[in-house]
């Protein structure tokens, strides 16, 4: 059973347990007697009378405010630096007596040489070994040293550490080390290490607290301290039965490209490659797995200025994982209904990779940076990766749901198969990643990660498998030169630690064993774990509507220049980096939104005939139009002629191309007088309308009815008038007795009426 120490602190339950089957814990702090007697001392106190209880308060009162002012002054000065003390470098790996170890160290301080020191303490376990556990080692590099053995001091001056070129030179002798330590060397420069055999012997890893130290007043002070430490090692180990450790770095989490295609890569992404680039020049024996996105490839392929990254990032093929094209949370796309989007990130981002790097087959392997759903985990197996690396909030076991750290409170030293899926997985371990930032120097730091590796190892030295973990560096971390340097160093001269990529990892550690944790840590490790589904909250995500929408643009824009591939690719490009995972809304709808910003573009580019007035003579014209066209890609749009009063609406497809394209257009109007003419370009489709213009078309013409109506109506006056005329005649000739005159031949009878 796991002891309640360990078990009641959430932070321990990510550690290994002790490789020793009774662990030891460190014992309680010492009870404090004073408190008993300070009660006992003021017990006589109730005997006394009141004025002598208040002449007693008086005089306590001008202590305290006698104190308090001197106390206060006091802490006005420790307000003020007196010194600092930096380990710069270290010798990471001890394994001999007669090899010294040295410390690079740098003091700055205000107070005179002459009167500081410079203390190395060397702890261990009560039982004077080292450190039992991997919580042992998370309470000591926080500082924490009570409970531990304080083995012996070393001091040196600070004179002697300037005129060594700021280091300190110490000795390890133990019976299990390889040499003796030379017999010049003083006694009080060597920690003799005890080895207990019960407890392993001499290997494991020792606390060693650097301290600064004011003597002037003859009471030593301590002015600033930090904790490393010695890792005392077997000289060999076979290569089966070392701890195989990865190290991968994300690389190009930030959009690189513009909307339109244009690259904009971040200086943070170009510092983090060069420094990559040259620890892996130093130390090629420590391979670092570079996790890079394909728009990041692609924006430094487009790069003049780049160019050489890209050369970089090729010479490590072998140690490079090709992720999706934008850094996109899988079980964000799945639940926004964006599943085939999934599947065109690694699409593209294979694509990238095959056409930079001329990289032929994936790495199938997926590094998840956030929690991923059992949903988003089936779309990756559907993608074709089969090997994943999760987070330690991202499993739970089955068919418990407590914490998964509480329910293996080992360190998970080999990939598992995830329960109800093929994909199999591994887990990324916290703690080391803990050590890639906080206070310390960056040596001191590298330290910490190499005594929190050799932990690891000394868990179970002698496993009959191969083990191995993970270290996942946050997409926000910044290398640095000197802890990449550090630690890459300390990784090629380890004699039990061998750095390998994540493919390897998953190659040569063959999956854990055990379906329950130990009671004692043995170096077992999980063989089935389960993957928790994370809570997502949906502010700020992604929609489908909102892809929706932008493709259909981008339809339209590519019925418009079928020709452009490469502005259509880009822009094609431009959604897939508008679903990268933590983008703000703002910018997400920027990139969403450049299909319709290129068209709006391209119709700012066209210019129709201004509106005018057009005055033709006859029924049916042809009227010539001449459109404008600034863009260097040829158009196709559709040319629509329409109006109320015309005799037809045209609808033509054109290209137009850069410069001025001319057309006749057949107009027919219905009437004469002034009529309105609309000249539309439209997409395609129809959908988009690009330009418009209207003209006004003045028709003179008379048409063949309105001549023969003319004439109609002429002719009914004329004979209208004749018969009017005719009739006043006869009128007249009867009013005056005269007969009108009457052909007998004709047989008309003579109107007799008086």
């Amino acid at each position: 059973m796991l002891p309640s120490t360990c078990m009641s602190t959430p932070s321990a339950y990510r550690l290994a347990a002790s490789r020793v089957s009774d662990r030891r814990t460190r014992p309680p702090l010492p009870s404090a007697p004073w408190l008993s007697d300070a009660r006992s001392a003021l017990t006589p106190l109730g005997r006394l009378n009141a004025r002598t209880v208040l002449a007693l308060l008086a005089i306590v009162a001008l202590l305290f405010a006698t104190t308090s002012i001197g106390l206060s002054r006091a802490a006005e000065a420790q307000v003020l630096p007196r010194g600092v003390i930096t380990l710069t470098s270290q010798d990471p790996w001890v394994h001999s007596s007669n090899i010294p170890i040295r410390l690079g160290l740098r003091v700055r301080s205000s107070i005179p040489a002459q009167d500081l020191l410079v203390n190395l303490a060397l702890y261990t376990e009560p039982d004077q070994s080292a450190l039992a556990s991997r919580y042992e080692f998370d309470t000591t590099a926080a500082g924490q040293l009570a409970g531990l053995n304080q083995l012996s001091l070393i001091t040196f001056s600070l004179h002697s550490i300037t005129e060594a070129h700021g280091s300190a030179y110490i000795y390890v002798g133990g019976t299990e080390l390889s040499g003796q330590v030379p017999a010049q060397v003083p006694s009080d420069k060597v920690f003799e290490l005890p080895c207990p055999p019960r407890y392993g012997g001499c290997g494991g890893v020792y606390p060693l607290q650097v301290s600064l130290v004011d003597v002037l007043t003859g009471q030593p002070v301590t002015v600033d301290s930090f904790t490393t430490y010695l890792i005392v090692v077997p000289s060999t180990v076979a290569p089966q039965g070392r701890l195989r450790f990865s190290f991968v770095v994300p690389v190009g989490a930030p959009v690189a490209l513009a909307p339109a295609g244009k690259p904009t890569v971040s200086s943070e992404t170009i510092s983090r490659i060069e420094s990559i680039a040259h620890a892996e020049a130093s130390w090629p024996n420590a391979p670092l797995t570079v996790d890079v996105y394909g728009q990041t490839l692609l924006a430094l392929a487009r790069s003049r200025d780049h160019a050489k990254l890209v050369s970089i990032l090729a010479s490590e093929r072998g140690a490079m994982v090709d992720g999706p094209f934008s850094a996109v949370n899988p079980t964000r796309l799945i639940r926004a209904g964006l599943e085939t989007d999934l599947t065109d990130q690694f699409e593209r981002g294979n694509a990238v990779f095959a056409k930079v790097l001329h990289v032929s087959e994936s790495s199938r392997v997926y590094i998840a940076t956030s929690p991923i759903g059992m949903h988003g985990l089936k779309a990756l197996a559907d993608d074709g990766v089969s090997r994943v690396v999760v987070p330690e909030s991202n499993l739970q076991s089955s068919p418990s749901t407590a914490p998964a750290a509480a329910q293996w409170p080992y360190t998970l030293s080999a990939p598992f198969r995830i329960q109800g899926s093929s994909v199999e997985g591994v887990q990324a371990d916290p703690g080391l990643a803990a050590h890639l930032s906080g206070p310390g120097s960056s040596a001191l730091r590298a330290q910490q990660l190499l005594a929190d590796l050799a932990e690891l190892y000394f868990d179970s030295p002698n496993y009959q498998q191969t083990r191995g973990v993970v270290l996942v560096a946050p997409q926000s971390w910044a290398p640095e030169a000197g802890f990449l340097g550090a630690l890459l160093r300390g990784l090629v001269s380890s004699p039990i630690v061998t750095t390998v990529s994540i493919g390897q990892l998953f190659q040569t550690v063959p999956r854990g064993l055990c379906q329950q944790p130990p009671s004692v840590v043995t170096g077992c490790s999980a063989a089935v774990r389960s993957i928790l589904n994370p809570a997502l909250s949906a502010d700020g995500s992604i929609t489908a509507g909102q892809v929706e929408t932008s493709r259909v643009q981008l339809a339209e824009l590519s019925s418009i220049i079928p020709s452009d591939t490469a502005t259509i690719d880009n822009l094609g490009d431009a959604i897939l980096l508008a679903e990268t995972a933590g983008m703000h809304p703002d910018i997400r709808q920027t990139y969403l939104s450049a299909p319709l910003t290129m068209m709006d573009g391209l119709g700012s580019e066209l210019s129709l005939p201004p509106g005018r007035t057009v005055t033709v003579t006859s029924s049916s014209a042809r009227l010539p139009i001449a459109i404008t066209s600034g863009s260097g890609t040829p158009l196709q749009v559709i040319l629509a002629v329409s109006g109320a009063n015309l005799t037809s609406s045209t609808a033509m497809k054109v290209v137009l191309r850069r410069g001025t394209t001319s057309f006749i257009v057949h107009v027919g109007t219905r009437t004469s007088g002034d009529s309105n003419l609309e000249l539309q370009l439209f997409s395609p489709t129809g959908r988009l309308e690009l330009a418009h213009a209207q003209f006004t078309i003045r028709s003179t013409a008379i048409s063949g009815v309105a001549i023969a109506l003319t004439a109609s109506a002429g002719a009914f006056l004329l004979f209208w008038w004749f018969r009017s005329a005719s009739r006043r005649r006869r009128r007249h000739a009867a009013r005056h007795g005269r007969s009108p005159n009457i052909d007998p031949t004709s047989g008309a009878v003579p109107d007799l009426a008086p």
